[in-house]
């Protein structure tokens, strides 16, 4: 399944949810008119048709009233969760680990965090720690990929070796890459919802009492504690339906998420070794805090012990034999270590990674790639990894870009890592990543509007970074700008209007455009107005490809023009393109532009548009920029930036170079 399948599925369960919730409010609604109704017919002196007229409208009042107070509450919810995964996993105890933390635990369990983050193509996420809760389990929230955060309980870090936490991570980048979250938060409102009845029934139950001090008073107290039993019992009806409807989608994604765990790490003994542990002891996986009722269905492990019809997630056994089906149905201990095995997992040879990649694309690539495509490359599995970036599309990851990711991680130095990783001076590390590397006068002035306009802690550091990061080999520096996301994400408002402020001088410093300036300014507003919230919702407005081929040509032949000198060589690739746009129905082809009409803001323009297509033609248009890109079965440094910020701006991640690809150091001007 590809990462545009698992959005189709994800938006099918949320319209299922949708669907089964409305009905439940409805029929709680029916069920509580249909009470008022009666108890206003007989509690008049006559029942007869005189009072049929008052019973209805209670039912009517009833009915309003109970939709009004059921869709406020999950209204009111969901916008106290507006902030995304930092605003869930400060409701459930979570604590920030600091980037820079020395903690080896936390140490550990960041670098697994970040490792899997550059891997797949996604912003590295916040990691949050519930210190006070001893039971192993974790949970990934957000709304997208960029807003969103890791969080683990105090028994996971320490309960899990290496591999097994690895297992549970990667469990948890599959919920962020296979589109969970928000219905994970919009599970969360919905119930708050339908537990407001409850609530209210308790308040009225409590303060009834006080009406019936006098005579008059009795027929108050009656219908109060009629009212406070019904919305008691019909509240808990309600609030089990959304329970059952919860558990019921969130099992089937447990199942799902396991699965691509084992297929993220190919290592199955990692997370099934993890699961073990879960089943070691009675309520392993708890977790304590009083939110947890309505974020259960997040958790990685049942937070709370419900019956079978309730429970969030499968079966503990069922989970460890669908990995293990020779599993012996024995149970590991949490680890009782002081410190964590922080050993380094062994290199892979080439020849495993060139294995891995095989297996991978004969499993991804089965039946659907035209002919005509593989024809057009004579050996698919020889040139695996300049396909590799058209199978990243599907937002999964391979265990080869694990690694390499590792290795990426490794080769940056040491002070820009620490830079990096530090919420302070993070932005030191984007300010140095974008100096003049050819131009002394332009970096000179550069180094001046930061110690005039940025904090002076960040520009005397950005001056201090500069060598490393102009020397920074260019496929390192994508993966850089990445680890600073995460810190990033917590400057103020206004230090974070500062900082764009300064990228924006700094870019525009030299009177032109690099791809990689381009490609930064994308990954930083896509990902940061994630974070700050200032992200407008896209509505889908095109559903076929007809209507937008002039976009289409323009992205198609920038790719094409990006490190090509030939004209001829081109406009081959386009044609190559046009076999991936084929497999849609009567999308016409697409034409190389000029070179004058390609520029970077005729660029910026047109993925505006496309951003507005439907998903799946979002996977077509990114099938046939990698093929244009590829076209002369190498892929660049500069395409594969390129790449990756359009895919950015679509919303689809994209996993970096793998080393076998051909790398340079080609910085290629906006011709504007």
């Amino acid at each position: 399944m590809d990462f545009f399948e698992h959005q189709d599925r994800a938006k099918a369960r949320s319209r299922k949810f949708v669907l089964l919730y409305a009905t439940a409010v409805i029929l709680i609604c029916v069920i509580l008119s249909t009470i008022a109704a009666l108890v206003v017919y007989f509690s008049a002196s006559n029942p007869n048709q005189s009072a049929t007229l008052p019973a209805l409208a209670a039912a009517a009042i009833t009915a309003i009233i109970t939709a009004m107070l059921i869709l406020g509450g999950s209204v009111h919810r969901i916008a106290q969760l507006r902030g995304g995964g930092s605003t869930v996993a400060r409701a459930l105890g979570g604590m920030l680990i600091n980037p820079s933390t020395k903690d080896p635990h936390e140490r550990q369990l960041l670098n697994i965090v970040e490792e899997m983050a550059i891997a797949s193509g996604v912003p590295v996420p916040p990691v949050y720690i519930m210190h006070n809760e001893k039971g192993i389990n974790a949970f990934a929230a957000g709304y997208t990929p960029g807003d969103a955060v890791i969080g683990v309980t105090h028994g996971c870090i320490h309960g899990l070796k290496r591999d097994e936490l690895q297992g549970v991570i990667a469990h948890e980048f599959s919920h962020i890459l296979n589109g969970d979250m928000k219905l994970n938060i919009r599970m969360i409102g919905f119930l708050n919802g339908i537990l407001l009845l409850t609530i209210i029934g308790h308040i009225l139950l409590r303060y009834a009492p006080h009406s019936a001090r006098d005579k008059n008073g009795v027929p108050i107290l009656v219908v109060m504690l009629v009212v406070a039993i019904s919305m008691l019992i019909i509240g808990s009806i309600g609030a089990l339906a959304a329970k059952i409807i919860q558990a019921s989608v969130s099992r089937q994604r447990e199942f799902l998420a396991d699965a691509s765990a084992v297929q993220f790490t190919r290592n199955p003994e990692g997370i099934a070794n993890a699961l073990r542990r879960l089943g070691s002891k009675p309520r392993a996986t708890k977790v304590k805090h009083p939110r947890a009722q309505e974020s259960a269905h997040m958790f990685f492990g049942e937070a709370l012990k419900l019956g079978a019809s309730l429970a969030t997630h499968p079966p503990l056994k069922e989970r460890i034999k669908r990995i293990n089906p020779q599993w012996d149905g024995t149970f590991l201990p949490p680890l009782e270590v002081s410190t964590p095995e922080l050993q380094q997992e062994p290199e892979p040879t080439k020849q495993s990674a060139q294995d891995r990649l095989r297996d991978q694309l004969n499993k991804r690539m089965g039946g659907a790639i035209p002919d005509t495509l593989t024809d057009a490359i004579p050996d698919p599995l020889q040139h695996a990894a300049i396909l590799t970036p058209l199978l990243a599309l599907s937002g999964t990851l391979t265990p080869a870009h694990i690694d390499h990711a590792r290795t990426i991680i490794q080769s940056i130095p040491e002070p820009l890592k620490e830079a990096a990783h530090d919420i302070s001076s993070a932005r030191a590390v984007v300010y140095a990543l974008l100096l003049d590397r050819k131009d002394a006068r332009v970096h000179t002035q550069q180094i001046h509007h930061l110690l005039e306009n940025a904090d002076p802690a960040v520009a005397k550091l950005t001056e201090k970074l500069s060598s490393r990061a102009t020397k920074l080999k260019p496929h390192l520096r994508l993966p850089l700008l990445d680890m600073t996301l995460a810190s990033l994400a917590h400057l103020s408002d206004q230090q974070h209007e500062t900082f764009q402020s300064n990228i924006s001088a700094l870019i525009n410093m030299d009177k032109s455009v690099t791809l990689f300036e381009w490609v930064t300014i994308k990954v930083l507003t896509r990902h940061l107005n994630d974070r700050f919230g200032i992200t407008k919702k896209v509505p889908t407005q095109y559903y076929t490809l007809k209507s937008v081929m002039t976009e289409v040509s323009t992205l198609l032949s920038v790719i094409a023009y990006t490190d090509t000198a030939s004209d001829t060589e081109a406009a081959d690739s386009i044609k190559l393109a046009n076999t991936a746009l084929a497999q849609t129905n009567n999308t016409p082809e697409a034409t190389l532009l000029p070179r004058d009409r390609c520029t970077l803001d005729t660029l910026s323009a047109a993925l505006e548009t496309l951003n507005t297509v439907t998903p799946r033609l979002k996977q077509t248009l990114l099938q046939a920029c990698a093929l244009t890109a590829a076209h002369d079965h190498n892929i660049t440094t500069t395409e594969a930036e390129l790449i990756r910020a359009i895919a950015d701006t679509l919303s689809v991640p994209v996993p970096p170079l793998l080393p076998n690809q051909r790398l340079d150091d080609s910085d290629t001007k906006n011709p504007a």
